[in-house]
């Protein structure tokens, strides 16, 4: 089976509510209005191949006392991230899959930031990225918003707070045009996002409501984000 073929309707759906998290065949065949017997199918297919996994649920003593056989819930996962694109130009008609691997942080950032963000804000923030060495430093770079004159991220970053904001907190970049944008990074650590969390604090929640990741190495903002 070619890789495309994978990606048809009926499979690319289930794979994209993967991508909102782990669910099981009857989670998959309702939220996708298909059988549970065909997602199942289409699961095994896309487990063949490395998509998906199967993960092990948490379970209490009382649902481990009450299982029954029955419908399939076993919940599944997305195993892997994924590039395929086509390129095509005179003299040129090519297709190509590029497997991520968890140490690829920069063609991450890129993809992401080309799904994520409006076109205006590529250059700036690729350039972003290639000036400054934050995509070390940081455990989570997600995008917030922008206008004309700014983008504004949220950092997540075990560094020195103080150091760190000393140095990203307000950086500019000159784009192609001669003109200059601000890139406006609130960073915190873990500890400050959760505690401000547990308080309830409008700032944190906001911060976690309206972020869009760029890059999450240890998917720290989607564990965050589950708690809100």
């Amino acid at each position: 089976m070619e890789f495309e073929e994978l990606l048809t309707k009926s499979k690319w759906s289930i794979l994209k509510e993967l991508a909102k998290g782990d669910k099981s065949a009857v989670e998959i065949a309702r939220k996708t209005s298909q059988s549970t017997a065909n997602v199942t199918q289409q699961l095994a297919i896309l487990e063949a191949y490395g998509l998906v996994k199967k993960v092990k649920a948490e379970k209490s003593e009382k649902q481990e006392k009450q299982k029954k056989p029955g419908k399939p819930k076993t919940p599944y996962s997305l195993s892997q991230e994924i590039f395929a694109f086509s390129f095509l130009k005179s003299g040129m008609a090519e297709k190509s899959i590029i497997k991520l691997r968890e140490a690829d942080l920069f063609p991450k950032f890129i993809f992401n930031t080309y799904f994520t963000v409006n076109e205006e804000n590529y250059y700036p923030l690729v350039k972003y990225v290639c000036e400054s060495d934050i995509i070390k430093k940081a455990d989570c770079i997600a995008f917030l918003q922008s206008n004309e004159k700014e983008i504004e991220l949220f950092v997540i970053t075990e560094q020195n707070l103080h150091e760190f904001r000393e140095k990203f907190s307000n950086y500019h970049i000159t784009g192609l045009d001669g003109k200059t944008k601000k890139i406006i990074s609130w960073s915190h650590n873990r500890k400050e996002v959760e505690e401000g969390m547990g308080r309830r604090e409008e700032y944190f929640i906001n911060l976690l409501k309206n972020s869009k990741d760029l890059i999450d190495k240890k998917e720290i903002l989607a564990e965050l984000k589950q708690k809100l």
